[in-house]
Parts: structure tokens; C-alpha cells; sequence
């Protein structure tokens, strides 16, 4: 079993200023491209679970890192919070309908770790789990 975890997320991660769109009527509903990347970071994260054994401290802050990794530039906090709502709903097995858990996503500690802008091949580096800022492998 590791410390913690580190995921590869492909792709220009989207930003939050675009995750909702206007409802008929006036409500708000998740953009269909938001909700397709989240889907995509939480079966990540799972998956680095299921490989790795890791699992979330029962109490305590998670700290969430993230190395950016872009094809353009983006506000990194807006993408941020795209990303954290996938994590969360990896670290809650079993709830369904599936929806963000706050028991984890109010615990996690966020940074960037770096970012890199002009890159071919778009990604970002998630690290779930890392105690002390310097830790990163």
C-alpha cells in the first residue's frame, strides 16, 4: 500500500466558469463535457485505489496537489475544482445516485505543484494523500 496516490488525467482539463448550464424553467444542470471529464478523474482515481491499495485517512485533512500540465493557459483554481469534484467522488464507494461527497471534498488541502504551459500532449498530475509539500516524487 502507498502513502499516497499520483494520477495521470489526459487531456486540457476543463474550467469551472463553463460546468453549468441554464435549466428550462431556470434551474442549473452539469455541462455534458464537465460531467464526462469528472466521470473520467473519479475512474482514475479509483483505479490508482484499486492498484495501489491506498485509502483515505479516516480523519484529517487530504492534501489534493496538482501538476498542470496545458496546451493553452488556463486559471488554474477554475480547473481545480473540476478536478477535486472527480477525486471526492472516487474516495465515495457506494453512494448512489453518484454526487460529490463532502465528507472528503470539505477535508481536501489544494496547491499546485507546477504548470507548464504549450505542451503537445495536455495533462495534469494529481497527488491524493501527500503529507508535506516537498514529498513529490
Amino acid at each position: 500500500m502507498t502513502d499516497f496516490l499520483r494520477v495521470l488525467v489526459p487531456g486540457q482539463p476543463p474550467s469551472s466558469n463553463h460546468m453549468y448550464g441554464v435549466s428550462y424553467g431556470g434551474g442549473r444542470h452539469k455541462l455534458p463535457g464537465i460531467e464526462t471529464y469528472q466521470a473520467s478523474v473519479t475512474f482514475l482515481v479509483r483505479e490508482a485505489m484499486r492498484r495501489t491499495g491506498w485509502k483515505p485517512p479516516e480523519t484529517g485533512d487530504i492534501r489534493v496537489g496538482y501538476a498542470y500540465m496545458l496546451a493553452r493557459s488556463i486559471d488554474c483554481t477554475n480547473a481545480q475544482k473540476v478536478i477535486e469534484d472527480g477525486v471526492s467522488e472516487a474516495l465515495c464507494p457506494g453512494i448512489r445516485p453518484p454526487r460529490c461527497c463532502r465528507k472528503y471534498d470539505e477535508r481536501f488541502l489544494p496547491y499546485t505543484v507546477s504548470r507548464v504551459i504549450g505542451v503537445k500532449d495536455p495533462h495534469v498530475v494529481v497527488y491524493v494523500g501527500l503529507q508535506y509539500f516537498d514529498e513529490h516524487p
